[in-house]
C-alpha cells in the first residue's frame, strides 16, 4: 500500500529515486520536441508574466494552460487518493500512477504520429506539452503525499537547495565529532555517519538529483534513437511498479475502535473494560496475501500522548525482514525513552523467531510479545498498573520529602 505512514524513510527513498529519472526523462523528450518545459511551474509562470506583460496572447494561453495542466494533475492526484483512504482502498496511490502510466503512451502515441516533430501543427505540439504537464502534476503530487510533503521529483530547485543547507549541517556535525582526536577516527566516523540521519538526507537528495539528470540525460539519447516510442521505457517502468505493489503491498497501521471492533467482541472485551491509558492498534492490509511491515517509526510519532501502554496487534500474513526488524525496534526504543510500553499481539511462531533472533525481543521484552489480542489486553491492564503503582510509589516520595524539609526548615526557624 502507498501511503506516507506504511513507506519507511528507505523505502521513500527508492520510490522517489525511481520516479525522479523518469521526470527528466520525460521532461527532456517534450522540452526537445515542443520547445516548453512541463516537469515545473517555474519557468512556466515566468513565462506566462512574459507573456502577459507582451501582450501576447497566444504564448499567454500556452503557459497558462501548461500551468492549469500541471496543477490540474496535481488535484486529480489528491481527489483520487483521499477518496481511496475514504473507501479504504488497498492501495491508494496505484490509481494515480496508472493514469501517469496512460498520459505517457497518450504523449508517445502523439509523438510517434506526428514525426517528425518539425512538420507537426503548433496545436499538436501543445497539446502533447500539456498531457505531458498534466502527468507530471500527478506524479508530483504523488510522491509529495507518500513522503509526508518532504520529497518532489519533477523538479530540483527545492532538492538543491535543501542539499546545500543539509550538506553544510552535516560537515558541521562530522567536524564536531573529529575536533582534537586526530586523523585515525576519520575512517569510524565515515563508518558511524551511515546512520546518521543528516547523511541520509543528504544521500537521499544527491540520488534524487543524479537520478533526475540521468533521467534526461538516457531520454535525450532514446528520443533521437526511438522518436516518441522511446516513452515505452518509463511506461513501463510505472506499470512494474504497480505490478509490484500489488503482488506485495505495504501495510498500514490503525487504530482500533473499541465499539466495533470484532475481535474484541468476540473475545468479550468492551470499552468500558480498557483502561484510557491503554491504545490499540492493528497492521491492516486489505490485500490477501503476503505484505511488507509499515514503517513503524512513523506510526510512534503520531501516538497520542497520554497512552502510556501501546497494543500493536500483527498481521499474520506479515514477513518480517531485517530492516523492518530493526525499525521495529527502533520504534520500541522511541517509546520506552518516553516512558511508555509497547505490546505486540497476534504473532506468529514464524514472526516470534524473526523477533527473537535480534535484538528487538530484548527492547520490547519477551512478556510484551504476546500470540493473540486477548492476552496482550491482559498484559497490557497489568502494565497500566504497575505504572500506576509507580508513579504513585513516587508522588509518595515527593510528598515526604516536601514534607520533611517543611519539617527541618521549621526546627531551624
Amino acid at each position: 500500500m502507498f501511503s506516507a505512514r506504511a513507506y519507511s524513510f528507505r523505502q521513500k527513498s527508492r520510490l522517489a529515486i525511481s520516479l525522479s529519472w523518469v521526470a527528466g526523462y520525460t521532461n527532456v523528450i517534450v522540452f526537445t520536441a515542443c520547445g516548453v518545459v512541463v516537469s515545473h511551474v517555474t519557468g512556466t509562470s515566468t513565462m506566462l508574466a512574459k507573456a502577459a506583460a507582451e501582450r501576447s496572447a497566444h504564448e499567454f494561453l500556452l503557459f497558462g494552460g501548461l500551468w492549469l495542466s500541471f496543477f490540474s494533475g496535481a488535484i486529480c492526484s489528491a481527489l483520487m487518493t483521499e477518496t481511496a483512504r475514504r473507501t479504504g482502498s488497498a492501495s491508494k496511490y496505484v490509481f494515480p500512477l496508472a493514469i501517469e502510466a496512460v498520459l505517457l503512451t497518450l504523449v508517445a502515441c502523439g509523438l510517434h504520429g506526428a514525426w517528425p516533430i518539425e512538420h507537426a501543427s503548433i496545436a499538436i505540439k501543445e497539446a502533447i506539452a500539456c498531457t505531458a504537464a498534466f502527468a507530471m502534476g500527478l506524479q508530483n503530487a504523488t510522491i509529495t503525499k507518500i513522503s509526508g510533503a518532504v520529497i518532489r521529483t519533477t523538479h530540483l530547485t527545492g532538492v538543491t537547495t535543501d542539499l546545500g543547507i543539509e550538506g553544510v549541517q552535516y560537515l558541521l556535525w562530522f567536524r564536531d565529532r573529529l575536533a582534537g582526536r586526530g586523523r585515525h577516527r576519520v575512517a569510524r566516523m565515515i563508518r558511524v555517519s551511515r546512520r546518521h540521519p543528516e547523511f541520509l538526507r543528504v544521500l537521499l537528495l544527491a540520488s534524487i538529483f543524479c537520478s533526475f539528470v540521468f533521467g534526461a540525460g538516457i531520454g535525450m539519447l532514446m528520443y533521437f534513437r526511438f522518436d516518441g516510442v522511446a516513452l515505452a521505457f518509463p511506461v513501463s517502468f510505472l506499470l512494474w511498479m504497480i505490478y509490484i505493489d500489488w503482488r506485495q503491498p505495504i501495510a498500514d497501521v490503525r487504530e482500533i475502535d473499541p465499539l466495533s471492533d470484532r475481535e474484541l467482541q468476540l473475545h468479550g472485551i468492551v470499552k468500558a473494560l480498557l483502561p484510557p491509558e491503554m491504545g490499540i492498534w492493528r497492521v491492516l492490509c486489505a490485500h490477501g496475501g503476503w505484505h511488507k511491515p509499515p514503517d513503524f517509526e512513523q506510526w510512534v510519532d503520531i501516538m497520542p500522548r497520554h497512552w502510556q501502554v501501546v497494543i500493536l496487534s500483527l498481521s499474520p500474513l506479515m514477513r518480517f525482514n531485517s530492516n523492518s526488524l530493526l525499525n521495529l525496534g527502533a520504534a520500541a526504543r522511541k517509546l520506552r525513552s518516553r516512558d511508555r510500553h509497547l505490546v505486540l499481539a497476534g504473532v506468529t511462531p514464524v514472526q516470534y523467531q524473526a523477533i527473537c533472533a535480534t535484538t528487538t525481543a530484548e527492547v520490547i521484552h519477551e512478556q510484551n510479545i504476546c500470540p493473540d489480542l486477548e492476552f496482550a489486553i491482559a498484559r497490557g491492564i497489568d502494565l497500566v498498573r504497575s505504572v500506576a503503582e509507580k508513579n504513585s510509589r513516587s508522588d509518595r516520595t515527593k510528598t515526604e520529602l516536601m514534607t520533611g524539609t517543611r519539617r527541618i526548615e521549621e526546627s531551624i526557624n
